[in-house]
């Protein structure tokens, strides 16, 4: 990462002030995808792991730190380098059939995702007994209303304010006064538990932050932003503060969790049952700041997924795909975008659903798919036509094996454990 080291430290006269105002206009796609990593889905995958197996896990979430940096970066250096989203890559060099059959899947996993999201807004309606039949179709209204109306920065502005949001997990964990030495401990030093419930629960910490809607949405996002060969650089340093911020903020979901729930023996299954037992420990202030996190962290899921999904499927149909243009210029786009949160919307409403299965399912069908994108995106990025001197380096495409190994290891073992 010299590329960071430099942006930082380099003492040419001017060059600090000239790279920053460079950052500045690229700045967006990688802390954007970065902090929709920590939608609902995944508040309540961090909640679990620190209130269940108190600060053990954090070790791992630190090395999925350096994974999602790695394929992150991949995806954005093809965005930029090649002005192409990943779908039409895919289209251009495996050929329709294959893109169709990859992008359908990948549509049917993030629509799960995004079904999560809108049933996080769901829970916050429950937690503040709000009844949900006004508060989600208000809420995804206006989510709708953000993409469809702004134009890019508008959207993008929002967004990125909706990551700043996220400083409420942080107070949180600042309130709940953290065991310190034992949270160094698990930070630094790895623990395993060769039982069920341990390794479901790290293989969904995994599972949560790799995710098949955020390969499209880093690459599609740089390319409808315009962002050229030129500011490279400044593309991955993007990336790189948005997966610090976003794990960042996982990692004070963690000891949140562990910190006021584990330490009790509280035992909890969603985010929202997290928020209504942090309150008799911590006071109603703990109780408000998560469910406003957690608020913002599937409004933002679902809008970041909806996009990415909608980038994906008119990339593979060739056919117009930008947040900047209007309903009438990309009708497709924003239908896509439309019928996810429509459809989403009325599921949450039907009683008893089945979300565990949902979730489930979701995180088997991207097992399934991401690593192929993987190997996808490892072909694409080694084509010295394709990408030139940007193409990868051996030392590269080695570290992005050991993280395609792991990740199957780790999720071909949860979906053992799950299906047994």
């Amino acid at each position: 990462m010299s590329f960071v080291r430099e942006f930082f430290t380099s003492k040419k006269p001017g060059y600090w002030k000239i790279r920053l105002i460079a950052f500045l206009a690229v700045a967006g796609p990688g802390i954007i995808c970065g902090t929709a990593d920590n939608d609902a889905g995944g508040v309540a995958t961090y909640s679990v792991a620190g209130a269940h197996f108190g600060y053990q896990m954090l070790w791992i979430l630190i090395l999925i730190t350096f994974m999602l940096y790695i394929t992150q970066e991949m995806g954005a250096r093809l965005g930029v380098v090649t002005g192409k989203g990943l779908g039409d890559l895919i289209r251009e060099r495996f050929g329709l059939k294959i893109a169709v059959f990859l992008v359908l899947i990948a549509a049917i996993a993030n629509f799960s995702n995004i079904l999560a999201d809108v049933a996080g807004v769901a829970s916050v309606a429950d937690i503040y007994h709000i009844p949900r039949l006004f508060f989600v179709p208000a809420c995804v209204l206006f989510l709708w209303t953000v993409i469809l109306r702004g134009n890019f920065n508008f959207v993008q502005n929002v967004f990125l304010t909706s990551a700043i949001l996220f400083f409420c997990y942080l107070i949180n964990g600042f309130i709940a006064r953290p065991d310190v030495p034992a949270m160094v401990y698990g930070s630094l030093i790895p623990t395993m538990q060769f039982n069920r419930n341990f390794l479901f629960t790290a293989t969904a910490l995994i599972g949560t932050t790799l995710t098949v809607w955020g390969q499209f949405f880093i690459q599609s996002y740089f390319v409808d932003k315009g962002i050229g060969k030129e500011n490279l650089k400044s593309a991955k340093v993007d990336v790189f503060m948005g997966v610090v911020w976003t794990d960042f903020v996982a990692y004070f979901i963690i000891i949140s969790a562990a910190a006021t729930l584990f330490v009790k023996g509280i035992r909890i299954e969603t985010a929202v049952e997290a928020a209504w037992a942090l309150e008799p420990l911590l006071g109603p202030l703990a109780k408000h700041l998560f469910a406003w996190g957690l608020l913002n962290a599937a409004l933002l899921g679902a809008g970041v997924i909806t996009i990415a999904t909608a980038y994906a499927i008119t990339e593979v149909l060739g056919t117009e795909r930008k947040v900047n243009a209007s309903f009438r210029e990309a009708p497709i786009f924003y239908s896509i975008i439309g019928f996810c949160l429509l459809v989403c919307t009325l599921l949450v409403f039907i009683p008893n659903l089945p979300m565990i299965f949902i979730l489930t399912a979701s995180q088997a069908l991207n097992t399934i798919i991401l690593p192929i994108i993987f190997v996808a995106i490892l072909i694409l990025i080694n084509d010295k036509k394709l990408m030139g001197k940007h193409a990868n380096t051996k030392f590269y495409n080695i570290l992005v094996w050991i993280t395609i190994v792991f990740f199957i290891a780790m999720s071909g073992t949860m979906l053992y454990l799950t299906f047994q």
